[in-house]
């Protein structure tokens, strides 16, 4: 009876080894296929803003050397954690990934429970670009410089309203950063995601708002919004009129936007070079950084996944004391 025990059990080990050497062998032939099928890209803000367009623009430049498409996926809401969420929870086989920006390393900060962590729960595949931010207001504010709002919002505390896409967005924290800095008070009002604030700053219902450049400029152009000063080291090519937030007096107001590409952590190393190779390369070619000029970004010079880590561990590090400055508390 006691031997028959041992063989028995013998035997179940036996099989549960062949089964999990079935696995190993059936997920390394998965990874050597890959991409065997669409790879999707979640945008964890609605469709149409910047981050939904640089999505968009890397996935029409990668699928060539890919073999598959990227197909973007807009998962807005709860200021980008629903679709950060999503991704850090999603089978790591490197067909689901996420676009990124500011509130992905800002959240831990702002949050005690942000439900993910951008280290343990992430791996980084390529930095995209880089795209300022404008404070735009609405033509019937009365403010024709920085100055003058500054000194409007003075005469009228929390008279004036700004819309805020998303806490931890850099469009939030730059105006946070700016009330302070400058000792006004506005009233955010909050949406998911810059394309809805847009429309109700265009319609006279908010009356300024700190926006991405891409989205702005034509806007400003055709006069329906007014600039006073661009969140940036230097004056923005594209809006080469408008003044920085420094020259205006306020060097600390800079909260300047990244995007990047970033996979579930437990995505296989082959998957990661290989789709890192392709993003380097695509990001390389000139239709592509023509595309995301054309967006109103900057492409990354140097777009690796050690590149991305160094920046997300920086940016970590950063969010704490600005959110401190800001006068913006963990909730």
């Amino acid at each position: 009876m006691f031997r028959n025990r041992l063989t028995r059990r013998g035997a179940l080990q036996a099989l549960a080894g062949m089964a999990a050497m079935a696995n190993t062998s059936s997920w390394a032939q998965e990874t050597g296929k890959w991409p065997a099928r669409p790879v999707r890209v979640v945008v964890p803000v609605a469709s149409g803003g910047i981050i939904d367009l640089l999505a968009r623009a890397v996935g029409e430049a990668v699928t060539p050397g890919l073999g598959q498409p990227l197909v973007v996926e807009s998962r807005p809401g709860a200021d980008h954690l629903i679709g950060i969420q999503n991704v850090a929870k999603s089978n790591p086989d490197g067909y689901s990934w996420l676009c990124a920006s500011v509130p992905f390393t800002v959240n831990p900060a702002l949050r005690k429970t942000p439900g993910y962590d951008p280290i343990g729960d992430f791996r980084p595949l390529c930095l995209i670009a880089t795209s300022p931010n404008v404070l735009v207001v609405h033509p019937d504010v009365k403010a024709g410089s920085l100055a003058q709002f500054v000194e409007l919002a003075k005469r009228e505390p929390g008279k004036l309203t700004y819309g805020n896409p998303g806490n931890g967005s850099s469009n939030h924290l730059g105006m946070e950063l700016f009330k302070s800095e400058a000792g006004i008070d506005l009233l955010g009002i909050p949406y998911k995601g810059q394309p809805p604030s847009i429309s109700d700053l265009l319609a006279g219902r908010l009356d300024c708002m700190l926006m991405s450049v891409s989205l702005a400029k034509n806007y400003i152009q055709a006069g329906q919004l007014r600039p006073l000063a661009a969140v940036a080291p230097q004056r923005i090519a594209a809006l080469p009129q408008v003044p920085t937030m420094k020259e205006g007096g306020y060097p600390g107001v800079d909260v300047v936007p990244w995007f990047g590409l970033l996979a579930p952590a437990q995505t296989p190393d082959a998957i990661i070079d290989k789709a890192s190779a392709a993003l380097q390369a695509a990001m390389q070619t000139p239709k592509l950084q023509t595309s995301i000029q054309h967006i109103g970004a900057t492409p990354y010079a140097s777009g690796t996944p050690a590149a991305f880590d160094k920046l997300i561990q920086a940016e970590l590090a950063k969010w704490p004391a600005v959110l401190a400055r800001a006068g913006i508390e963990k909730t």
